[in-house]
């Protein structure tokens, strides 16, 4: 496979941001993804993996290692469950399952990323998580270099998190889903439904920063849902809605800016470096816990850093 050095990633991220890799590599097949990761031991090198480019914030300074673009994207419907490659779009994958008439994940639709990505930050919107819906997930394990299975409950999915996520040795293949078998044109019009409803995102950015925040303050619940007339699931209320009421829309820090049409983005206005990404996002932390006292969490992966 081709390998090469010196690559600019700021291209291969939606955040249009990041330094140069050491190497770079594209897999395009099961083989190839081994292969990459041989390489990388054989130079006792640091690993890590690109799928979409979305969720994550490459350092100014790069990665001093081998990162790996997973590019094996198939898809296929069988009988009533998707099996889809860690390469393959996730909006893609919702299309191929409503083509059938094949239910349960068009909430999915319209989330930026690939299936890769979305199984190891467990991605959901509208009360359906992928981990909700996955039976099975392929996975390569870094070290052994061998293939594994591993069933849901063994994959510790929890809120925007996984066992992929705490463990960069297990690297995400691909992942077996069954649905529920619908009319398509029922499923069709839910998806489009749902895109409709998410808006199309034309910012550069890496999507939802920060992680929805559960709330003690009952006060700040109440006014929650008085003003978005919603039930507040588990005291956890969205990022976005804490950032507007720390007022900090709009809020700006080099090329680095909250988005105006959604709090929970920061976006690349076009010449944003990470050091103004993560300037921002630490005073957007600072501002919320002084005026809410709420702490907020990153939702975004950092690598180089």
């Amino acid at each position: 496979m081709d390998i090469r050095e010196n690559v600019i990633l700021a291209p291969h991220t939606s955040f249009g941001i990041g330094g140069p890799a050491r190497y770079f590599a594209e897999a395009r097949s099961r083989e190839e993804l081994r292969e990459a990761l041989l390489f990388a031991r054989e130079g006792e090198l640091p690993c890590c993996f690109l799928g979409g480019g979305t969720n994550v914030l490459v350092s100014d300074r790069g990665f001093p290692g081998v990162v790996i673009k997973i590019l094996f994207r198939k898809i296929e419907a069988t009988g009533n469950a998707i099996l889809a490659d860690a390469g393959a779009d996730l909006l893609a994958m919702v299309n191929a399952a409503s083509a059938p008439g094949l239910s349960g994940i068009e909430a999915l639709a319209g989330i930026p990323g690939s299936v890769g990505g979305a199984l190891r930050g467990n991605a959901g919107a509208y009360g359906t998580a992928i981990g909700d819906v996955v039976a099975e997930v392929e996975v390569l394990d870094a070290a052994s270099l061998e293939y594994r299975r591993y069933r849901r409950e063994a994959c510790g999915f929890d809120y925007r998190g996984s066992l992929f996520k705490c463990r960069g040795d297990l690297v995400v293949v691909s992942a077996r889903l069954p649905l529920s078998i619908d009319r398509p044109e029922t499923v069709r019009e839910k998806t489009e439904a749902i895109l409709k409803s998410r808006g199309v995102v034309h910012e550069k950015c890496a999507g939802s920063f920060f992680l929805n925040a559960e709330v003690s303050d009952e006060l700040l619940v109440k006014r929650f849902e008085a003003e978005r007339k919603v039930v507040c699931r588990g005291c956890k209320i969205p990022a976005g809605w804490l950032i507007e009421q720390a007022g900090l829309r709009g809020e700006q820090l080099g090329g680095a800016k909250v988005s105006e049409r959604h709090a929970n983005y920061i976006i690349n206005t076009g010449s944003a470096t990470a050091e103004d990404v993560r300037r921002l996002a630490w005073l957007v932390k600072e501002r919320v816990r002084e005026r809410l006292g709420v702490e907020l969490r990153e939702e975004v992966s950092h690598v180089g850093f």
